[in-house]
């Protein structure tokens, strides 16, 4: 060779050319997590275009069996017919108060935080509307 060591060569890709479309190098680079995202994002779209239109596909269908369940749902709560599904929906609907045992125990400590942070910024808001009505006076 030329008496140089170490060297590399190799292809440098400017442009790439398919069917008659020329791309940048950077839609070479594409991984699978991206693949499964576009590919899912798709499906989204045909599922509520079916959706809408009310034409049904493999990807619409499981949204039109639940739409139909809670709109059955909702007529047995709103009249006398039951279904043994529909029981527990009215029973949380008569006492809400009586599934709040049913929540887990780590879900009220982190609730608590939440309520205090709230008291202050009530506070903050009842001072500037104080301040707001002085301005007023001129």
């Amino acid at each position: 060779m030329l008496n140089i060591s170490p060297f590399s060569f190799g292809l440098v890709i400017q442009q790439v050319f398919d069917n008659g479309s020329i791309y940048n190098p950077e839609v070479l680079d594409i991984t699978e997590e991206t693949l499964h995202s576009r590919f899912l994002e798709g499906v989204r779209n045909v599922a509520s275009v079916c959706l809408q239109i009310g034409y049904p596909t493999v990807a619409s269908v499981p949204h039109s069996i639940i739409n139909g369940y809670k709109r059955v749902l909702a007529l047995s709560v709103e009249t006398d017919y039951t279904f043994p599904l529909a029981e527990k929906v009215k029973a949380f609907l008569a006492d809400p108060s009586a599934f709040v045992a049913a929540a887990p125990a780590a879900a009220a400590p982190a609730a608590a935080p939440a309520a205090t942070t709230a008291a202050p910024a009530k506070v903050e808001a009842k001072e500037e509307s104080e301040e707001s009505d002085e301005d007023m006076g001129f």
